[in-house]
């Protein structure tokens, strides 16, 4: 017998990834605490076969309570990063998106979605008030991405985030999404989106999108070979089919969060935040000579 191996074929000019059918994809539904939250979305279909992904379970009990994990350490507390966060993995699922014959896996779209505890705020402070949320939000991000600091290049901040911060309009909480963006030279390709919503006074829900392409090339260049607009309608209708169901002790948490406030809605515009101490015409000088 003969193993003939065959070559993928290189795909010329630029190319429409096939990926997962929405319209086929299931309904899931957890409840936490009295609250429900429900979203669609396809079956685990991964580029790579060992890439497990899991769901949550219709409802967590004290007798069959979810996970929460504690990811601070000492390098954190050296950063001063408070520790703020207790996480419990709800969902993950990743989903190859595929080129014509002979052309194989093009891009993917990894969706992590786990549920948040705040620790070690003040005690009164409620996720439901939409300063606090801005507040968390931005201590969230720093707690993931300021220490990506390029020491090669003046200790630049690698990624810059919230970018094209955007509201949520159809949960019946306050909601945003927004991008996380790196810097060209940086080996990370993808423009992450993340989504956070609130489902209880110290808990969030929080999801980031990977859409990925394969090739290692800068993304003006992968823009030019792979259309990564099905894998972002794919992300588009997982968010857009998100439901929340409030429990009766989260829906009176909210109502006192937001009684006696003239504007209950989040902030329309959301600054970058700033994480190295490069100014902004040392950056240029800097990227300049690079």
């Amino acid at each position: 017998m003969f193993n003939v191996s065959l070559k993928l074929r290189e795909p010329k000019g630029l190319i429409i990834p096939k990926g997962p059918s929405f319209g086929r994809a299931r309904m899931i539904k957890s409840e936490y605490d009295g609250t429900e939250i429900i979203f669609r979305a396809p079956k685990h279909r991964p580029k790579r076969s060992n890439d497990e992904g899991y769901a949550p379970q219709r409802r967590y009990t004290k007798e069959s309570p979810l996970s929460f994990r504690n990811y601070h350490d000492e390098e954190k507390a050296a950063r001063g990063i408070v520790d703020h966060w207790r996480e419990a993995d709800f969902f993950y699922h990743s989903w190859a998106f595929n080129g014509p014959w002979f052309t194989g896996p093009l891009g993917e779209l990894d969706l992590s979605f786990r549920l948040i505890k705040v620790i070690n705020y003040p005690q009164d402070m409620s996720l439901f008030h939409p300063r606090a949320l801005e507040h968390v939000i931005g201590d969230y991000l720093t707690y993931m991405y300021s220490h990506h600091l390029d020491s090669t290049r003046g200790d630049i901040q690698e990624f810059h985030a919230p970018i094209n911060w955007q509201l949520i309009p159809h949960l019946p909480v306050n909601a945003a999404r927004m991008e996380v963006v790196s810097e060209n030279f940086s080996p990370h390709r993808t423009i992450m989106r993340l989504v956070f919503f609130p489902i209880a006074s110290d808990m969030m829900a929080r999801l980031i999108f990977w859409p990925g392409r394969f090739k290692n090339l800068p993304r003006s260049e992968l823009d030019k070979r792979v259309n990564e607009q099905p894998i972002l309608d794919l992300m588009e209708n997982i968010i857009a089919s998100l439901q929340l169901n409030l429990s009766p002790r989260a829906k009176a948490q909210q109502e006192a969060a937001l009684s006696g406030l003239e504007d209950t809605s989040l902030i329309k515009d959301y600054p970058p935040l700033k994480w190295d101490n490069v100014s902004k015409e040392e950056k240029q000088r800097i990227l300049a000579g690079n």
